[in-house]
């Protein structure tokens, strides 16, 4: 029997949608239906409206002055900046523990990629020195990974790319953490960062933030117009999902610090009973990452000698919801190159649950999935 509660844990997938946000986004698509690219007074207007949702959104993120490129999802903004023809002389530095979907826009340039190795689930500085150098044009680095949390310290990677590749562009995904953690903007320098309305609970809409101070970034500001302009390269962008996200995160900023008391309650809760449930196997459960370097909106844990996938849908026939891993590799019958890349064993790295979390998850959700999750480690 299914229980009457549903228990939503998989909002590092895709958030749970906030109804005032929604109800600004059918506010908008009955409004703003035009075509902003038209020569009429109605699309100047849209495009001022859409270029002070662009001030909105680079203002919440504490993210001031940056150009702002809107894109159909974070996947859609990934493929275009694979395509700048500014990233095929040279390499790549990015991680083995990037989204599926920035990994796979970076081997479509054509040119070397350099990953830099995992010391404890975060970038290996000394190895990351070792990798960059004077043909260095991009550094792709996640700040928190989607799928176990951990968090990265932007902050020292760019005092190693100062020192050994100044000219690297600094792009980090921040789609985890935008409109949930503050983005070190300012004091790791980045030049580039990602944020998706999928993530945040708003419409389906992404965007890149470009700190256009370097020439290379003006560029690429440059060129991602032209994309629509003349190489018809990526969709028009639908105004009311753009206003959308805009809004979105501009709410979720001002509730940031209510918002991250309550997901810490309920993390923190789960952490400390998860350790207690008994394993048909008589082993214990690890949390793979310590909270003082997560973000308390995910949490992670391998359970030894189950796979996670089977558990995954267990637990759907009970009305509680979760991740394997990250919900774009969660068919592929792989082990978790995330739990690889940090050292786990391959029998590990396939017993990873990924529990994610929404303000508006409660205690009485994690109760529920306690109860189920042991029941079905027990019935395995």
């Amino acid at each position: 029997m299914k229980s009457a509660l549903r228990v939503y844990f998989d909002n590092a997938a895709a958030f749970q949608p906030d109804p005032k946000i929604l109800g600004r986004y059918y506010a908008y698509a009955a409004r703003f239906y035009e075509n902003q690219e038209a020569a009429h007074s109605l699309a100047y207007k849209l495009r001022q409206k859409m270029e002070l949702a662009a001030e909105q959104l680079a203002n919440a993120l504490l993210c001031k002055n940056a150009a702002v490129h809107w894109g159909c999802s974070g996947t859609g903004v990934f493929c275009l900046l694979g395509s700048f023809p500014g990233f095929k002389n040279g390499n790549i530095v990015t991680s083995p523990m990037e989204h599926p979907a920035l990994t796979a826009a970076l081997k479509r340039t054509g040119v070397e990629i350099r990953e830099a190795k995992i010391l404890r689930g975060r970038i290996d500085l000394e190895d990351l020195y070792e990798k960059l150098d004077r043909e260095t044009v991009l550094t792709a680095i996640h700040h928190v990974q989607s799928e176990t949390g951990i968090i990265q310290d932007l902050s020292a990677i760019r005092r190693v790319l100062d020192e050994k590749a100044p000219q690297s562009i600094f792009m980090s995904d921040t789609i985890q953490s935008a409109g949930k953690l503050e983005i070190p903007w300012t004091e790791a320098k980045l030049d580039i960062i990602s944020v998706s309305g999928h993530k945040i609970g708003s419409a389906a809409a992404g965007a890149l933030l470009l700190n256009r101070k370097k020439t290379q970034v003006n560029e690429l500001a440059e060129y991602l117009k032209l994309c629509r302009g003349k190489y018809y390269s990526t969709s028009r962008p639908e105004p009311a999902a753009a206003l959308a996200l805009a809004d979105g995160i501009a709410r979720a900023d001002k509730e940031k610090f209510k918002n991250l008391d309550q997901v810490n309650k309920i993390n923190s809760f789960l952490h400390r009973e998860l350790l207690n449930l008994k394993l048909s196997n008589n082993k214990k459960i690890i949390i793979t990452v310590p909270p003082e370097v997560a973000s308390p909106y995910i949490l992670h844990f391998i359970v030894p000698g189950y796979q996670s996938g089977i558990l995954v849908r267990m637990l759907s026939d009970e009305s509680v919801y979760f991740s394997a891993g990250s919900a774009c590799l969660s068919e592929t019958g792989k082990p978790s190159a995330a739990l690889i890349a940090m050292g786990f064993s391959k029998d590990d790295a396939y017993a990873g649950v990924r529990l994610s979390f929404s303000p508006q998850n409660t205690k009485k959700h994690a109760e529920i999935f306690l109860d189920k999750f042991q029941k079905a480690l027990l019935n395995y």
